[in-house]
């Protein structure tokens, strides 16, 4: 059986209630057709801990607590939610520079990481770091496009 957490955008969990994340797991569809007949388990379905002026409390403390949860309970891969795949003002798209931070350091710890949920941004992949043209303090709506 297959350990899956599924991370997504704290500005995006305002509006959103991950219905389009949880439908594609329960129904293995769009990023999680990919496990056909294994067996998944959820574990955890997790936001990121802010940017750009909503920064929670000791965000990197307790993100840190997050990552130590994911490998205490054994999380095979987490799933980076379509909404944390942000919209820029001039029409691009780019992975939120935190999320790829996240990302990497779920990576150091052994656990894959799948880029998408649902919605028409499959297997994206973040962009180097050089090529990363924007702070998301500077990004206007945020909200994510998979209610």
């Amino acid at each position: 059986m297959k350990k899956v957490a599924v991370l997504r955008c704290l500005r995006t969990s305002a509006a959103c209630g991950g219905s389009g994340c949880l439908r594609a797991f329960q129904d293995k569809a769009e990023g999680f057709a990919r496990y056909g007949d294994e067996e998944l388990r959820m574990m955890c379905f997790l936001t990121c801990n802010g940017c750009g002026g909503i920064n929670m409390p000791d965000e990197k403390v307790g993100m840190e607590k997050k990552l130590r949860r994911l490998e205490a309970l054994g999380v095979d891969v987490v799933h980076l939610s379509h909404c944390t795949y942000k919209k820029l003002p001039n029409g691009d798209h780019r992975e939120c520079i935190y999320i790829t931070g996240v990302a990497q350091e779920l990576e150091k710890r052994g656990i894959k990481v799948v880029r998408g949920t649902h919605g028409s941004l499959q297997d994206w992949e973040p962009l180097p770091e050089v090529l990363r043209p924007y702070v998301v303090p500077e990004m206007p709506e945020t909200q994510g496009r998979g209610r």
